[in-house]
């Protein structure tokens, strides 16, 4: 047998030891809870994304859907007959039909816009016309414009000029810099000119006589509006607006495009009226 030769004190690495086994075990628990957290939220991740993209289909699907299979379709002149009803006590001239339709757009594609010639226009057309050229001034004054330089964009400034009464507006190239400094009166209202949306020339008689009567527009997000008349309207005035419209409108993809938007579901809809659905495209 052996023989204990005396007493062993405790050491005191013993304490230290067991802290660091504790320490080790504990981070060990926090890496663990953290793993799983994360692993938790990148599955909520995935699941959310096949969710969107789960809706997004059925929208799809909803707007690939023939106008005449949805419950509040109605075929162009009945549709008129309810709106006008619900404008009565309204006066007709002073009441808007608008169409309202879904975009679907394609990853890539870009937003729709341009502009319409309505046959029958909603209002007589009014435009502004800025230029430093004194010819172009004249030119654009004897057309029935409202015409001016510098001086008028002073009298904008001071809001001397109602913009709302103006439908288009123009300016030739030596004058566009001047403008920046209205731009938030003009712009509000879609008549700030710009060459991009190719309302600036040196040509101004000729950018009138282009652009008399267009009606410009433009995608917001996935929705598209455009107003195509009043009650006062025949319903012959209303349906060709409504062929221009389509044309215009559909004629923004170019033939062959890869990634086109899905014009979906329309509406026709007046100032107090329902929505109703029609088929825009026949």
């Amino acid at each position: 047998m052996f023989k204990l030769t005396g007493y062993m004190k405790p050491t005191a690495i013993l304490p230290q030891a067991h802290s660091y086994i504790r320490f080790i075990s504990n981070s060990s628990r926090l890496y663990d809870a953290s793993d799983a957290k994360m692993k938790k939220q990148n599955r909520d991740q995935q699941k959310e994304s096949k969710n969107k993209l789960k809706r997004m289909q059925l929208v799809k699907n909803k707007n690939k859907q023939h106008p005449e299979l949805h419950p509040l379709y109605m075929d162009v002149p009945t549709a008129l007959k309810y709106l006008r009803a619900a404008e009565v006590g309204n006066p007709a001239n002073r009441t808007t039909l608008s169409i309202l339709m879904t975009i679907i757009p394609d990853k890539g594609s870009k937003p729709i816009s341009g502009s319409v010639f309505l046959p029958r226009p909603i209002k007589d057309n009014n435009m502004l016309i800025f230029s430093l050229e004194q010819e172009s001034l004249e030119q654009a004054k004897a057309k029935g414009a409202t015409v001016g330089g510098l001086e008028l964009i002073e009298e904008i400034k001071a809001g001397n000029v109602k913009l709302d009464e103006f439908t288009q507006c123009f300016a030739t190239p030596d004058i566009v810099k001047e403008l920046k400094a209205i731009a938030r009166y003009l712009g509000p209202k879609n008549l700030m000119p710009s060459t991009k949306k190719g309302t600036v020339s040196e040509d101004i008689s000729k950018l009138m006589e282009e652009n008399v009567g267009a009606l410009p527009f433009k995608q917001r997000d996935q929705h598209l509006s455009i107003p195509i008349g009043r009650c006062d309207f025949s319903d012959k005035e209303i349906l060709q607006n409504l062929k221009a419209a389509s044309d215009a409108i559909y004629g923004c993809q170019p033939p062959g495009t890869k990634k086109p938007n899905l014009i979906g579901q329309t509406c026709l809809s007046s100032t107090i009226g329902p929505s109703l659905v029609i088929n825009f495209r026949n």
